[in-house]
């Protein structure tokens, strides 16, 4: 916030800064390595993207420009975003300073992702002139720097006199879960808690029952589910008593019948190894406190496969 209020007093622009996020949790060295090239980012915003009042008077916006930074978790990565609402990215303007640094011939016709990747080069700058703000064209060149080195990627999306988002994919492994241990067979798995709505018991009926009906009646509302043992091909589980643990992913709502359920658990998530990634249903893994390795459960992706099932079933009947 204090970078955005200097960089408006010296720019003479009205900006505010918003935030979104703030609960998202990444390791303490991770947030001390994206701080410079954040502020370069946001710096950017400011000086390139967010035009002067008249200009934005003009374009029929607000004379206050704002600035959103923004964090989420999304499957197996962790996201961060810088939004502004000003003049976009020049297209032309870009392609016109590529040409000259020989990074494009002046035949190529690339597309304008393709366009927007080149601001990550070494000394790149479109600015006209010199200023403490910008024209060293090192700014960008940082983030692309940090991101790499962290295993990431940078995004950039930009439409003409709406604006520009920039967004940072950081790899799971970064990331801080609170999650819920529960027990298949002899075996471990982490739930997300963000996604977890209650626990229940698993009615003895729907265990004997050979109808292939996957749906519970919860407090008048049907609800479809999954046992995790034969979703993952393990054994039948014989426990005289289960319990199914309600997930919410992608708006609907999901049951995962497990044989018990240990407790909550903050964990530091691991990502799968390169031959273990295209498995599905798993969002990555974590070491628990005795040393064993638990598999953390990728809700969106059961809740894709229950839907998938539920509307086989309707098609077949």
């Amino acid at each position: 916030r204090r970078v955005v209020r200097d960089l408006s007093a010296e720019l003479g622009k009205d900006v505010a800064l918003v935030t979104e996020g703030g609960e998202t949790e990444v390791d303490k060295t991770v947030i001390d390595r994206l701080s410079e090239p954040l502020v370069h980012m946001i710096r950017n915003s400011m000086d390139h993207g967010i035009e002067d009042a008249q200009a934005r008077l003009a374009a029929g916006k607000s004379p206050q420009g704002t600035v959103s930074l923004s964090a989420r978790q999304e499957g197996g990565e962790i996201l961060i975003s810088i939004d502004d609402d000003g003049a976009g990215l020049d297209p032309d303007a870009i392609r016109a300073k590529a040409v000259e640094r020989k990074l494009l011939s002046p035949e190529a016709q690339p597309v304008e992702e393709e366009l927007f990747q080149l601001i990550f080069a070494p000394g790149f700058s479109t600015a006209k002139q010199l200023s403490s703000v910008s024209g060293r064209g090192v700014g960008m060149d940082a983030v692309r720097s940090t991101v790499d080195a962290l295993r990431g990627s940078v995004d950039v999306q930009s439409r003409r006199g709406i604006g520009t988002r920039v967004t940072l994919r950081l790899p799971v492994t970064l990331a801080i879960v609170d999650g819920l241990l529960v027990r298949l067979g002899s075996s471990v798995f982490v739930i997300p808690l963000a996604s977890v709505e209650e626990c229940v018991e698993l009615d003895a009926a729907e265990q004997t029952r050979d109808s292939g009906r996957t749906m519970l009646c919860i407090r008048e509302h049907l609800v479809p589910f999954l046992e995790l043992d034969t979703v993952f091909g393990q054994a039948q589980s014989a426990e005289p008593r289960r319990r199914v643990v309600i997930v919410k992913a992608d708006g609907q709502r999901l049951g995962l019948v497990v044989d018990d359920i240990l407790g909550q658990n903050q964990t530091v998530i691991k990502s799968l190894s390169q031959y273990h990634r295209g498995v599905e249903g798993f969002a990555g893994a974590t070491i628990l406190g005795d040393g064993s390795v638990a598999l953390i459960i990728d809700v969106a992706t059961l809740a894709r496969r229950a839907l998938s099932q539920r509307q086989a079933q309707r098609t077949a009947a």
